[in-house]
């Protein structure tokens, strides 16, 4: 019995040690290049640098991360390991949000496409809503949502798609279309929000196994 406790209190003993270790490693990172750096030693698909956003995340964890400032850590213990979330960066990015239909140019005919772009042109000023449209046409696998391409920063499409849901001179509820000729792809694309800064931070995941 005596045995079983000196062995429990030194299991005990050693992992409040290597918690210790992992909390004054953390206290150390204050950049994104430092937390980079810090994975490469730390060799766990597990640990890894998460990207939360106060749209696109709405759970308990997600909302305090935001909440806090950088550098803030929370903690969150299990039956079988201590988990920490380092906030390492934080900023306000510029986000679009369109609805669009897509067609695939290298394994649909442009005669075809055409046909299908004035189709929906004149389905939507008939007062067809265009998210049935987008279910009915589009090739992309967003068209089971309507096309919502939910909120996006810059990067996240085609560089000729996002001029136009940049460009402050397109109204909402309107319709445009874009086509990208390196991909050889077209998008009926309708505006159905304006620029919205979303606050967006990066956080430090670390798993501490007991």
């Amino acid at each position: 019995m005596k045995n079983l406790l000196k062995l429990a209190i030194c299991l005990l003993t050693v992992s409040t040690i290597a918690q210790t270790s992992v909390k004054k490693e953390l206290d150390t990172i204050t950049t994104v290049e430092q937390a980079e750096k810090f994975l490469e030693t730390k060799k766990s698909r597990k640990n890894k640098i998460l990207v939360f956003n106060e749209e696109k995340h709405k759970t308990k964890l997600a909302t305090a991360l935001l909440n806090t400032s950088v550098g803030s850590t929370e903690t969150v213990k299990t039956e079988f390991n201590t988990t920490h979330y380092k906030v390492i960066s934080k900023s306000d990015e510029r986000h679009y949000r369109i609805s669009y239909i897509y067609f695939d140019g290298n394994t649909l005919e442009a005669s075809k496409i055409v046909d299908y772009k004035n189709d929906i042109l004149k389905s939507y000023e008939d007062g067809i809503r265009f998210d049935d449209l987008a279910k009915r046409y589009s090739m992309d696998r967003n068209a089971k949502r309507g096309g919502d391409s939910g909120w996006l920063k810059e990067g996240s499409m085609p560089v000729e798609v996002e001029e136009q849901a940049f460009n402050l001179d397109n109204k909402l509820n309107t319709i445009y279309t874009v086509r990208v000729p390196e991909t050889n792809s077209f998008y009926i694309i309708l505006k159905t929000e304006r620029i919205k800064k979303i606050k967006e931070i990066k956080v430090l995941k670390v798993i501490d196994k007991k």
